[in-house]
């Protein structure tokens, strides 16, 4: 039979083998994902506490198309000798039958995770047996990412390796964009060397739009979240405060809104001013507190980075 069960016989028996494995395996690779999906979530909580925590997001695990692992197992094992492998032999020769992602929205996010598992303490249950940096060192093909490889205990079955890929949304779209998989092994178009240059083409570019976008990101952060409140004119400076003027809010999101006054002069509402009105620390979403369409009560502060409105109040103005 072949690996999706179809008609016709598999002459080397491996479509058979990986049924087998998979139908044996399957559920210790499911809580294998489990345990290692809630470890790293926490591990991304911890780092972006008081941040954005969109900033890293844990995708839900993949388990390899049975179809595709008995092919890479094939061209890996030398040539049958009549015996039939071990299924433990499946695991050790794929190593990446049970994938999981991290998707950062910048290369810097996605090297401070890198780094982060790398050299934190790792629970007992959950062992790093390897990391590639294929950002650092790019495949030829034009392929990033960061690749961890974990030994993951589960009770009552063998260890599970699970396969982390660590990469930024544009990394990851990469593989959309090019048509990464029409072209790994037992797939069906061979890799042409036009379809070489531009998936390297494409890989480079895309990596220079990270670049530009991390460059943006923290323009945007030093700008949005000032060092202090003196900055911008807060309750320590000895500058006499503006006067209050009604203002209406045009866009919210969770760093910050835009909002404009009665004379058309717009403005950003930051986060920092919103946490100290709602009394509360470490991440505020702006969105949670300042709402599309409201009118607030707020102070015009303009500084060399920006115009900006801080609220007297949070809720609707009087």
């Amino acid at each position: 039979m072949t690996d999706d069960g179809g008609p016709g016989e598999e002459p080397d028996g491996l479509g058979e083998l990986v049924d087998a494995v998979y139908a044996k395996r399957r559920r210790a690779w499911d809580l294998a994902a489990s345990t290692l999906g809630a470890w790293l979530t926490a591990q991304c909580a911890e780092l972006l506490d008081g941040a954005d925590v969109s900033r890293m997001t844990v995708a839900p695990h993949r388990i390899k198309d049975q179809r595709r692992t008995g092919d890479k197992l094939r061209s890996r094992l030398e040539p049958s000798s009549g015996r039939q492998p071990a299924q433990a032999v499946v695991e050790e020769v794929v190593r990446d039958v049970v994938g999981m992602k991290v998707l950062c929205k910048s290369t810097r996010d996605q090297r401070l995770l890198a780094d982060r598992l790398g050299t934190v303490e790792i629970p007992s249950g959950i062992a790093l047996q390897r990391m590639k940096d294929y950002v650092s060192e790019p495949k030829t093909s034009g392929y990033r990412a960061v690749h961890l490889e974990f030994a993951v205990t589960v009770p009552g079955h063998a260890p599970v390796v699970v396969e982390l890929q660590i990469k930024t949304m544009l990394q990851d779209s990469w593989g959309e964009l090019t048509h990464e998989d029409l072209y790994k092994p037992g797939a069906p178009i061979k890799t042409s060397p036009f379809h070489s240059a531009v998936g390297a083409t494409m890989a480079n570019l895309l990596a220079e739009v990270d670049r530009l976008a991390d460059h943006l990101a923290f323009e945007l952060e030093s700008t949005v979240t000032p060092e202090g409140d003196e900055d911008l004119g807060g309750p320590d400076t000895a500058e006499p405060e503006p006067p209050a003027r009604t203002i209406t809010v045009r866009t919210t999101g969770p760093r910050y809104a835009l909002a404009v006054d009665e004379e058309g002069v717009q403005g950003l509402i930051p986060a920092y001013a919103v946490r100290r009105l709602a009394g509360v620390s470490g991440y505020v979403r702006v969105h949670d507190f300042v709402r599309k369409g409201e009118r607030l009560e707020a102070r015009l502060v303009e500084n060399e980075k920006g115009v900006y409105f801080i609220p007297l109040a949070l809720g609707p103005a009087q």
